[in-house]
């Protein structure tokens, strides 16, 4: 039958499958040949990186990726930094160099000095565009600063302040679930649960003036919310596929139909978080849409009254000129976008700030004397904008934390260029003052090695102290000029490549983030969110630690996991007493 050419001639279903096989085989050998040559081309630029130390490989194929992007990664970043110091080099995909540089005056030359001059990754650029659509995350050069130029305004101070009645109402729901769970006694409570439903409330109703209803303890997680979980441990592992996205062609039924025959439950399950997100996505922008076009009266009648920020950013569109109005499929993926880079970063950073309150029983009782003893001028005890920005002790603790438990940056070389540092780095060829980065070469920024430097803050830079932030820094923080937007510290990056939307925390999302000019954006909107919950928070409850021991997943988020235990998302178990 298979030698006879007719039936293949005249039967079209045999035609159909016969040349679906011809496309797909095609498309996987254009794919590797482009790969192949690519990886040649940069070994090839790349022969005088090679005399940087590093750590030696570990994987013809991964280098030492592996180490760098696991649970218990953090020990092996540490022992970089220990060892090799403010610049070394590790090995990427098929033995590619990729420089780590911790640097302060190389770090100013790449996200300041030389902005625009190093973008993002293109394979990390195309994943967020199949996963987001064509948000702030997906969007590169011109486009991202059009984007940018949109986006900037509804972070505005004034914007902020209107929300924290708001923050307040909603913050009040999980205090009432707390109360409610801790009437007879204290008890032991999982609650980075109730964190991760209190940030999507914020900002869900913050940020899209839109509710989950995440407050009723005998709901069934909203699978939206499951959604925005699962992503970072699903996509965790599948860096590979995240590397080579741009080289595969921009069909996306195509490239559906050919993802779901990869036998990958993990990718599988990355189609099905795309999915909800971008339904709900689309739903929200909708409702909005109508309420829009009904006019003002009905607009402010909505949950948030109109001051939500996707609400502000679809006005602020509606009245901009043509040639920098967004087109609704990318306002549509700023929602998805949004939500995802602030959920359960929010959470996890609530949650390592009542952890260390629960160890440290001292700053616990400091903190909550601060704001019991706030200037309140409401008798319903809630802190006004003005009052949350004049407690010294909250903003401590939220700087301290954000300092010592920072986010790692990656942004990916644009073209040739020379990176000057402040002081020589040995290498096997002698004293180097100056890198040449050939195009294309990764460059990691790891946030904790400077944050933590004990060069800049001192023989404790390690611990978490946050009377350090009640007093006047070192001389030697003011010289390191460490170029980031929030309170000397990379936290949130630098220059074009600060944070637009709360924590980018991923090392598997290079770099988004705001013009100096306009660096009261998306941190603001984070700290904001976690001054007004803790306002609460402390003031209702002493927090204790559980019996549990807790440790800390590395991962696309950091996220605390009870250690001996190997459940699926993060766990924090806490004992939790009524005030």
């Amino acid at each position: 039958m298979f030698n006879d050419r007719s039936v293949w001639l005249h039967d079209p279903w045999l035609s159909i499958f016969a040349l679906s096989c011809c496309a797909i085989v095609g498309m996987i050998f254009l794919t590797c040949a482009t790969l192949l040559i690519s990886v040649v081309r940069k070994l090839l630029r790349q022969a005088s990186l090679r005399t940087i130390h590093g750590p030696p490989s570990v994987s013809l194929f991964s280098g030492n990726l592996t180490q760098m992007f696991n649970h218990g990664a953090a020990k092996f970043h540490k022992h970089l930094n220990d060892t090799y110091g403010r610049v070394y080099r590790i090995t990427g995909f098929f033995g590619a160099s990729v420089l780590v540089i911790s640097d302060t005056h190389a770090v100013a030359n790449i996200l300041v000095k030389k902005d625009g001059t190093f973008e993002r990754a293109p394979g990390i650029v195309e994943n967020n565009r199949l996963v987001w659509g064509p948000g702030l995350l997906a969007a590169t050069g011109a486009h991202h600063r059009r984007q940018r130029k949109m986006l900037n305004p509804i972070f505005a101070p004034r914007h902020l302040r209107s929300l924290v009645p708001l923050f307040h109402r909603v913050t009040r729901q999980l205090v009432l679930v707390l109360r409610q769970l801790t009437a007879d006694e204290p008890r032991e409570i999982e609650l980075v649960d109730w964190l991760g439903r209190l940030s999507l409330e914020l900002l869900s109703q913050g940020g899209l003036g839109y509710t989950f209803d995440s407050f009723n303890p005998n709901a069934e997680e909203h699978e939206f919310a499951a959604a925005i979980q699962e992503y970072m441990p699903t996509t965790s592992s599948l860096y590979v596929f995240q590397r080579i996205a741009h080289l595969l062609p921009r069909w996306p039924r195509f490239l559906r139909l050919c993802a779901f025959r990869i036998p990958s439950a993990k990718l599988h399950n990355v189609i099905r978080i795309s999915d909800i997100i971008h339904k709900y996505s689309v739903r929200i922008f909708e409702e909005k849409k109508a309420l829009l076009a009904k006019g003002d009266e009905d607009f402010t009648r909505q949950l948030s009254e109109g001051k939500d920020l996707i609400s502000l950013l679809m006005r602020e569109n509606e009245d901009s000129a043509d040639d920098v109005r967004l087109p609704d499929e990318e306002i549509i993926g700023q929602i998805g976008t949004f939500l995802f880079a602030g959920t359960e970063t929010t959470a996890v950073a609530l949650s390592r700030i009542l952890l260390l309150l629960a160890q440290n029983s001292d700053v616990q009782e400091r903190l909550r004397s601060e704001l019991n003893n706030a200037s309140v001028p409401h008798t319903d005890g809630e802190l006004t904008y003005e009052a949350l920005s004049e407690l010294p002790y909250l903003e401590a603790v939220c700087h301290e934390t954000l300092r010592v438990y920072a986010p790692v940056a990656f942004i990916s070389r644009a073209e040739d260029v020379a990176v000057p540092l402040s002081r020589p780095i040995e290498t096997s060829d002698g004293p180097l003052s100056a890198i040449f980065v050939p195009q294309g070469t990764d460059i990691v920024i790891p946030s904790n090695a400077i944050n933590r430097s004990k060069d800049i803050w001192g023989a404790d830079a390690e611990e978490w102290k946050p009377e350090r932030f009640l007093s006047p820094f070192p001389d030697s923080v003011a010289k390191a000029r460490i170029p980031g937007v929030y309170s000397n510290t990379m936290t949130f990056s630098a220059g074009g490549s600060s944070c637009m939307y709360v924590f980018i925390v991923s090392p598997l999302l290079f770099g988004v983030q705001p013009d100096l000019r306009h660096i009261t954006s998306g941190f603001k909107f984070s700290e904001l969110e976690m001054k007004v919950a803790l306002s609460h928070l402390v003031r209702s409850f002493r927090f204790s630690p559980s019996q549990a021991e807790i440790v800390w997943k590395y991962g696309g988020i950091t996220t605390p996991a009870v250690k001996g235990t190997d459940t699926y998302g993060p766990k924090l178990p806490m004992v939790v007493e009524r005030l």
